[in-house]
C-alpha cells in the first residue's frame, strides 16, 4: 500500500526565492513577533535560530525583513506574518538545498542570552 498524503507535517516558516518569508501564527506567538518587528536568523554551533532583531517601537527608517500581517482586519485577529528579505531567503534556500521555496519546521522557543526569545529553525528538513 502507498499513502496518498505522505508527510502530514505542515511547515512553520516558508522562504521563497523572491525574498518573501511567511511566518505562521505558532511562530509569531512563540517568540512574540509583532507587526513592524525586524527578524533575523542567527547561527550557533550548527543550529539556526529565528529571533526578533529590532522591536517595532525601536525601528527608525526602512529595514529589511520587517514583518507585516498577511491579513488586515480587527486588531488581534490573524497572527500570520510576512516579511521580505532576499538575503535571508537565499541563505535558507542554500542551506536546505532547495531552488524555489523552502518550507521548514521549527522547534521549541528558547531564551538565549545574546538574542532574547528565539526559536530553532530546522533548515535541513524541507517539507
Amino acid at each position: 500500500m502507498k499513502s496518498i498524503l505522505g508527510s502530514t507535517r505542515c511547515p512553520d516558516i516558508s522562504f521563497h526565492r523572491n525574498g518573501q518569508i511567511d511566518i505562521t501564527a505558532r511562530i509569531s506567538n512563540a517568540i512574540g513577533i509583532e507587526e513592524g518587528d525586524v527578524i533575523d536568523i542567527a547561527e550557533d554551533r550548527g543550529e539556526y535560530y529565528l529571533y526578533v532583531r529590532v522591536k517595532s517601537a525601536e525601528v527608525v527608517g526602512r529595514h529589511e525583513a520587517r514583518c507585516y500581517p498577511t491579513k488586515r482586519g480587527k486588531k488581534g485577529r490573524g497572527r500570520n506574518l510576512r516579511a521580505y528579505s532576499k538575503r535571508l531567503c537565499d541563505f535558507v534556500l542554500s542551506c536546505s538545498g532547495s531552488c524555489d521555496v523552502a518550507r521548514v519546521p521549527a522547534g521549541k522557543s528558547e531564551d538565549i542570552p545574546s538574542l532574547g526569545k528565539a526559536i530553532n529553525v530546522i533548515l535541513g528538513c524541507n517539507l
